[in-house]
């Protein structure tokens, strides 16, 4: 059994969602738990719709777009009643300024949509509601999951033979109310199910051929990493990669489960791999500004470094040359995963350039 998880940009349009079909279809075998996240750019619409005088304009742009995305890929009666069933999620959060509830609307429309999708495709897929499975404590826009009781729920209501397909992000409080856990969070939410079930493995299907040496975003002529272990990747979203939610990591780690990063668009590139046991040596270059985090450092904290970024290297057991490489741009800070330089925000992304170029080009 594996878990299967497409982001937003994998789900976008009708024919992203052909393109996850025909993936899924290639390893029906291996009885997996499709896990889809809202349409790209649909979370952000939502979050805006919550406080915006002008919600009504916002959700008619959302419908319009389900509905569009539902006209090309169903017909008939599986047409009406998907359209029927996105009318309905978005009547329930007309008028609603209640933040969680309305931004997992966004989940519960796309993946109705894949499913029926799916089922019009000739797969039978039973949709499962993650609301009813993934349960949490504490801020409900970062919900911590009860991993105990999620996984006997997750357990419960996976008991389909077929292929099964659910949502990312969206969750339910102690209190009973909609949670989500945190922005980018459905691949947390994928980590939990493939804990849940002793899946063999975990895929993130994203928008690039895994993780890179850098930000492509930020850094020319990245390079795929193969392999990275539990620790790297964790310390990886910690100083600001974005390929993995920094929470995905501890659900595999406690049963041992590989999580593959792969491209919707290359489904042939072998991706990366996060595991146990990798080998050591420098594995990434990350960036670091004060706006993605608080938590640089006690300076940080302090107000000291406003206007400051932190470039880091990363993985285990690195040398002097890489010491020797990141004491030309500061005084390194080195942990047991990383050594870090703070840099000038406005310098910090020539910076990450020239340290990749000196240590993987």
């Amino acid at each position: 059994m594996i878990v299967m998880k497409f982001g937003g940009t994998s789900v976008q349009d009708a024919a992203a969602i052909r393109k996850v079909i025909e993936i899924v279809r290639s390893r029906l075998d291996e009885r997996p738990l499709v896990v889809v996240s809202a349409f790209a750019r649909v979370t952000r619409l939502l979050v805006e719709a919550t406080s915006s005088l002008e919600q009504e304009a916002l959700l008619e742009a959302a419908r319009k777009r389900h509905f569009g995305v539902c006209g090309e890929l169903l017909s008939g009666e599986l047409l009406a009643r998907t359209e029927a069933q996105v009318e309905e999620i978005l009547t329930g959060i007309s008028g609603c300024h209640d933040e969680p509830t309305v931004i997992s609307a966004g989940e519960l429309m796309s993946s109705t949509i894949v499913s029926a999708a799916f089922n019009q495709a000739g797969i039978p897929c039973k949709w499962l509601d993650a609301r009813k499975m993934v349960l949490t404590t504490g801020d409900r826009m970062s919900g911590r999951p009860d991993l105990e009781k999620t996984a006997a729920a997750v357990r419960a209501a996976a008991s389909f033979d077929g292929l099964m397909l659910t949502q990312g992000f969206i969750a339910t409080s102690s209190d009973g109310l909609a949670s989500v856990l945190g922005f980018e969070g459905s691949d947390y939410s994928a980590a939990i199910f493939g804990m849940s079930l002793g899946a063999s493995r975990v895929e993130i299907w994203t928008d690039v051929d895994g993780i890179r040496t850098a930000d492509p975003r930020v850094v020319s002529d990245t390079c795929r990493i193969p392999r990275v272990s539990y620790d790297e990747a964790a310390e990886m979203a910690r100083l600001g990669a974005r390929v993995l939610h920094p929470m995905t990591i501890y659900p595999a780690r406690m049963k041992n489960i590989p999580i593959q990063v792969l491209n919707t668009s290359n489904p042939s590139c072998e991706g990366s791999c996060v595991a146990a046991e990798v080998s050591d040596g420098p594995k990434s270059v990350a960036l670091l500004t004060i706006r993605d985090s608080k938590e640089i450092g006690s300076k940080a904290l302090a107000g000291e470094n406003a206007g400051m970024s932190l470039v880091s290297v990363i993985g285990r057991n690195m040398g002097e040359r890489e010491m020797d490489v990141m004491a030309a741009f500061g005084t390194p800070e080195v942990s047991p995963l990383s050594i870090s330089v703070t840099v000038d925000a406005a310098a910090a992304g020539e910076i990450a350039n020239q340290i990749h170029k000196k240590i993987f080009l």
